[in-house]
């Protein structure tokens, strides 16, 4: 039989949204929220309302246990800066990570990890790294967000079926590109339809959808993160395979490791890439520099730069 049980850590408002969600489509899995023991009764309303689903499951635990999950979902642990400061972020969340990362590797746990917090292209490495858990199984919902905005974006600006726009983000969630150039409509590429006159898409409206993309407060919209997560979990547990732009742990030119948003196989047994992402020689210089960015701060992390000054950690 399936095991379909998930453990999740994050903050009240992620987590919540990820229950009323989970709960409102009856996802078939069984919920498991690692609390801290004050907050456990905070989730009883919650609870209670699960019983009516015929599928979902929901629990509460301080102390749960890691080796029957089969999955680990780690948000946001601690607030995110007001001023979208990315380093306070990560110097304040990676003491939490490391500790309950650690915690729940000794408890046993070796199923899939789900990293749906701001720092994702990072923690993922360090995720794979101390955890010893196989690449395959560590993903970062990434810039799946953004690359679900841009389709739909896409879709009702040409009046097209569900199903017939492919438009890909990739990058990080704070530094990412559009590839203009692997985004299709139907069987052609959306830079055809700048040259044709019959439709209402040119550069104004392609310069508007990066700059919906590209606002700041997409990144720390916890709904947007929900509903990519419900999306993942679908493919896990309710047989929704699909390509997306999650974060994955990859092999950069220098044969480090780095974490980046690409199109990846999203299925019931983690992510898988099909193929090597191909983009034109501008989009390819931009992503090598993000790539470029996100090891800059690996390397940092490692020469101990984020540790925290002080001893609240």
């Amino acid at each position: 039989m399936m095991n379909n049980t998930v453990i999740v850590r994050g903050l009240f408002e992620f987590v919540q949204q990820l229950i009323l969600i989970a709960m409102a489509r009856d996802l078939p899995l069984k919920l498991v929220v690692a609390t801290e023991a004050d907050e456990t009764p905070r989730y009883q309303g919650l609870i209670t309302a699960s019983l009516t689903c015929r599928q979902f499951s929901l629990l509460a635990q301080a102390k749960p246990d890691y080796s029957q999950a089969d999955a680990l979902i780690i948000g946001n642990l601690v607030p995110l800066a007001a001023d979208n400061d990315a380093e306070a972020d990560l110097k304040a969340t990676l003491p939490r990570f490391r500790a309950f990362v650690n915690a729940a590797m000794a408890a046993g746990f070796s199923g899939k990890l789900i990293l749906t917090g701001s720092n994702d292209a990072v923690l993922s490495v360090l995720a794979a790294r101390f955890s010893g858990v196989d690449h395959q199984k560590v993903l970062g919902l990434g810039t799946l967000a953004q690359s679900r905005l841009l389709e739909q974006r896409l879709r009702r600006q040409l009046s097209v079926g569900m199903n017939d726009v492919h438009a890909f983000v990739v990058g990080t969630a704070q530094s990412h590109l559009i590839s203009w150039s692997r985004s299709y409509i139907g069987p052609s590429p959306v830079m055809t339809y700048l040259a044709n006159q019959d439709t209402s898409f040119g550069m104004e409206e392609m310069s508007a959808a990066a700059e919906q993309i590209d606002a700041p407060e997409i990144v720390t919209n916890p709904t947007l993160s929900v509903l990519a997560l419900v999306q993942v979990l679908n493919a896990f547990y309710n047989q929704a395979p699909f390509i997306g732009t999650v974060t994955n742990v990859q092999t950069g030119e220098d044969d480090k490791l780095v974490g980046l948003a690409s199109p990846v196989l999203i299925s019931v047994n983690g992510i898988k890439r099909l193929a090597d992402l191909v983009l034109s020689d501008e989009e390819q210089k931009e992503y090598a520099e993000i790539a470029r960015q996100v090891r800059v701060e690996l390397d940092r992390v490692e020469a101990g730069e984020f540790e925290q000054d002080d001893e609240q950690s």
